[in-house]
C-alpha cells in the first residue's frame, strides 16, 4: 500500500498532465502545488493512494471500475481544510476521485480533466470576490459547491445567487452532510443540463417547423380574373407533398400539387427544391409543358420520382382550363350537385422518369364550376384508382353548394375522413372570377 508520493517537478509549470493505468484504486487524491511555497525550489506534486489488497489481475475494464464514480475538482489553498475534505468525502462513503488544485490558475487548467463537480474555497491566493466562482461557471458545465468559514456565511449565499448550486460552511458540515450535498449538487447541474438541452431542442424545431412553412409560398395571383383558394394544413417539417398558384407574365395562371414518392428527409427535401423551382419556372416565359419538362429533369437529378398535376388557366379564352398529368390522377371537376373527375385514360409518366408525351386534358370551367387539385395519395386511399370512390363521396357532400370557403370546408373534411393523413390536408380549388 502506498500512502504518499513526492515528486520533484520543474520550477513554475503552467499545467501537469498525469495519466495512471487502470488498477484498483479505490481513491486516487492528486495535490498539485505550482508555486514555491516554502522557500523550497520547484514545485510538489503529492499523491495519495487508498488501496485494498487483490489477487490477480482485475476482472472488469477501466471504463467498468469507474461507472458511477464522482470526479470532484477541490479547489482549496489550506493543507488542513482540505485533509478535512477528503476525510469527509470517505465518510460519506461516495466513489470519488479527487483532484485538488491549489489555486484559480490551477484550477482552470485541472478542467482539461472531466468533473462532474467542484468544491470551490473563496478565499483564494490568486482571486478576489466571486473572481473564481465566476470564471470556474464560465469554464465549465460542473457543479458548484462553495465552500465558506464560519463567519462567511453570508456570501455563501451570495454564491448561489451567482451560479453556485450550493454552498456548506466548513467546520460544521460532517461527512453525510457533504456527500448529500455534492450528490443534490451534481443532480441539480445535470437536470439544468437536460431543461437547456431540451429547450435548445424545441427552439431548433420551432426554426425547422417556421422554415418549412415560409418555403410554402402564398399563391401570387394579383390581376389574373381566377379565382383561388389553397388549404394547407401539413405543418410537417418533412412534408413530402408540395402545391402553388402563380399568376405569369402573359397573365396566364399556373397551378401545380404533387407527390415526392419515399419519406424521411431526402423526399421532403426533393418535395421543397421542386417547389421553389416551380416558382421560378412559372415566372419565366416558358410554356406550361417546357416547365414540366424543366421539373422533370430536375426531379432526375435528385434519383427521385415525384407525381404531379399542372393546371393551366388561359386568359382570353375565359372558361378554358389546361391539365398537364405526369403520373397524378385529374383534377375533380365540381359544379352544384355534381363532383366527378376529368375523363381520362391515361396519367402519364412521373417526373424523374425523363422526357416523353403526357397526358393533356382541355376542359371548360364554368363561372360556377370549381377545378379542385388534390393529392393522388389521398385520390388513390378513396378505393377505385380512377377517384370516382372519392368523388362519390363529394357529390353528396356538395348537395350544400355555396362560396369557396364553404366548398373548401365540405372538401377539407372529407379529405379529413377519407384521407391518408387525417391530420392534414392540402388542395388546390381553382376557377373563373364572375364576369
Amino acid at each position: 500500500m502506498v500512502d504518499e508520493l513526492l515528486v520533484r517537478l520543474p520550477r513554475n509549470p503552467r499545467r501537469v498532465r498525469l495519466r495512471h493505468v487502470p488498477s484498483p484504486l479505490d481513491r486516487l487524491t492528486i495535490i498539485y502545488d505550482p508555486g514555491d511555497r516554502r522557500g523550497v525550489s520547484g514545485a510538489r506534486l503529492r499523491l495519495r493512494t487508498m488501496s485494498r489488497p487483490t489477487r490477480g489481475p482485475p476482472t472488469v475494464t477501466d471504463t467498468e471500475a469507474r461507472a458511477g464514480t464522482l470526479h470532484l475538482l477541490l479547489v482549496e489553498d489550506d493543507d488542513g481544510d482540505a485533509v478535512l475534505v477528503e476525510e469527509l468525502l470517505s465518510d460519506a462513503g461516495l466513489e470519488t476521485e479527487v483532484t485538488r488544485a491549489w489555486s484559480l490558475e490551477a484550477a482552470v487548467d485541472a478542467l482539461a480533466f472531466p468533473v462532474d463537480c467542484i468544491l470551490l474555497d473563496l478565499g483564494l491566493p490568486d482571486a478576489t470576490g466571486f473572481d473564481a466562482l465566476v470564471r470556474l461557471r464560465d469554464a465549465s458545465d460542473a457543479a458548484l459547491v462553495v465552500l465558506t468559514g464560519l463567519d462567511d456565511a453570508e456570501r455563501g449565499l451570495e454564491a448561489v445567487a451567482a451560479g453556485a448550486q450550493d454552498y456548506l460552511v466548513k467546520g460544521s458540515v460532517d461527512g453525510e452532510a457533504l456527500g448529500r450535498a455534492v450528490r443534490y449538487a451534481v443532480e441539480r447541474r445535470r437536470g439544468d443540463r437536460d431543461r437547456r438541452s431540451q429547450e435548445a431542442l424545441r427552439a431548433r424545431a420551432e426554426e425547422v417547423a417556421e422554415l418549412a412553412l415560409r418555403m410554402r409560398p402564398e399563391p401570387h395571383v394579383p390581376s389574373s380574373p381566377v379565382r383561388v383558394l389553397v388549404r394547407d394544413s401539413d405543418e410537417h417539417a418533412l412534408s413530402t407533398q408540395l402545391c402553388d398558384v402563380v399568376e405569369r407574365p402573359d397573365g396566364s395562371v399556373l397551378a401545380v400539387i404533387g407527390t415526392v414518392e419515399g419519406s424521411g428527409t431526402g423526399a421532403a427535401a426533393v418535395a421543397a427544391t421542386v417547389r421553389a423551382a416551380f416558382r421560378g419556372l412559372a415566372l419565366s416565359t416558358l410554356a406550361a409543358v417546357e416547365v414540366l419538362d424543366s421539373l422533370d429533369h430536375l426531379v432526375r437529378t435528385h434519383g427521385a420520382v415525384v407525381r404531379a398535376a399542372l393546371v393551366e388557366l388561359v386568359p382570353g379564352t375565359r372558361h378554358t382550363a389546361v391539365c398537364h398529368l405526369a403520373g397524378h390522377h385529374a383534377p375533380l371537376a365540381m359544379s352544384p350537385g355534381a363532383a366527378e373527375p376529368l375523363a381520362t385514360t391515361a396519367q402519364g409518366e412521373p417526373l424523374g422518369r425523363g422526357p416523353c408525351p403526357r397526358p393533356t386534358l382541355t376542359t371548360d370551367v364554368g363561372d360556377q364550376e370549381r377545378l379542385l387539385l388534390l393529392h393522388d395519395a389521398v385520390l388513390a386511399q378513396s378505393g377505385a384508382r380512377s377517384g370516382q370512390g372519392f368523388a362519390t363521396v363529394l357529390d353528396a357532400a356538395s348537395k350544400g353548394w355555396g362560396d369557396d370557403h364553404a366548398i373548401a370546408g365540405t372538401v377539407e373534411r372529407v379529405v379529413r375522413a377519407y384521407g391518408p393523413n387525417r391530420a392534414a390536408t392540402q388542395f388546390v380549388l381553382l376557377g373563373w372570377s364572375p364576369a
